[in-house]
């Protein structure tokens, strides 16, 4: 059990990785990632000068993204 939960964190840090810089900026604030504080989107949206819907919108498709790249590793 608990090399497959390496292996899939593994995965995980991984996938984000190959995110651009934006999108991976994104998820690590957003969830508390790479050394950032989990963060609300209206946080993280403030901090990068955007609005709160758009952020809603770029985390629904970077998370779908991420699904995809796990789904073809996996």
């Amino acid at each position: 059990k608990q090399i497959e939960s390496d292996v899939e964190k593994s995965l995980i840090i991984e996938a984000i990785d190959n995110l651009p810089p934006r999108d991976r900026q994104i998820i690590n604030m957003r969830f508390g990632l790479a050394g950032c504080h989990e963060q609300t989107q209206k946080q993280v949206a403030d901090y990068l000068g955007i609005s709160q819907s758009y952020i809603s919108r770029l985390e629904k498709r970077i998370i779908e993204r991420l699904k995809k790249d796990l789904e073809r590793v996996g």
